[in-house]
């Protein structure tokens, strides 16, 4: 990662040596790489367009593509069922098939998995008007040991209480794709 601010002194130098250089060709009368330069100037005055239009912080490859392509939740079918667990108020939404998909890595061993890039997850809880997770967790029962809690993922910090999700495997009978997808999400108050 690295500061915006940075990257903006960064970018606005090597646009200003850039411009230098078409300079240098235009005196020497050199149109043959002209056009090189000319792209080079195009595609550094974008990135310092970018730089100065962007509310990131700090630069990373992925905020830059979540950034400038941002993943769009489509419409997914769910029922909302609010209850209580030992006094605590919950809430579950439980989406038909197929659900909205989860980006999974397998662990260590290959037993289990585990959400690491949070976009996924982010995206659904956006579209549920949630706050969004900060960072990926393993499955539940590599933590736990128990079977029972295979295919779920809990954050415990999560601001709106306990955050469950439920991992499915969901069929796309459009594509002809299978996928594992978000079964169901239950946020227990504390």
């Amino acid at each position: 990662m690295i500061a915006t601010e940075t990257a903006k002194t960064v970018m606005l130098i090597l646009l200003g040596l850039s411009i230098l250089w078409i300079v240098i060709i235009i005196i020497r009368n050199d149109m043959q790489t002209i056009v090189r330069a000319l792209i080079v100037a195009a595609l550094l005055g974008l990135g310092v367009y970018y730089l100065y239009n962007t509310k990131l912080e700090k630069l990373s490859y992925s905020a830059i593509k979540e950034d400038l392509f941002p993943v769009q939740a489509r419409d997914y079918t769910f029922e909302r069922r609010e209850f209580s667990i030992s006094g605590a108020p919950a809430t579950t939404f439980v989406f038909h098939d197929p659900g909205p998909p989860l980006s999974l890595v397998m662990m260590s061993g290959g037993k289990y998995m585990a959400i690491k890039d949070v976009r996924s997850v982010n995206v659904i809880l956006r579209y549920l008007e949630l706050p969004p997770v900060g960072k990926g967790v393993p499955e539940l029962a590599s933590i736990t040991g128990r079977i029972i809690d295979s295919d779920k993922y809990r954050w415990d910090d999560y601001g709106a209480g306990v955050l469950l999700i439920e991992r499915g495997l969901c069929r796309d009978m459009a594509s002809a794709k299978t996928f594992a997808c978000i079964s169901r999400i239950t946020i227990t108050g504390r």
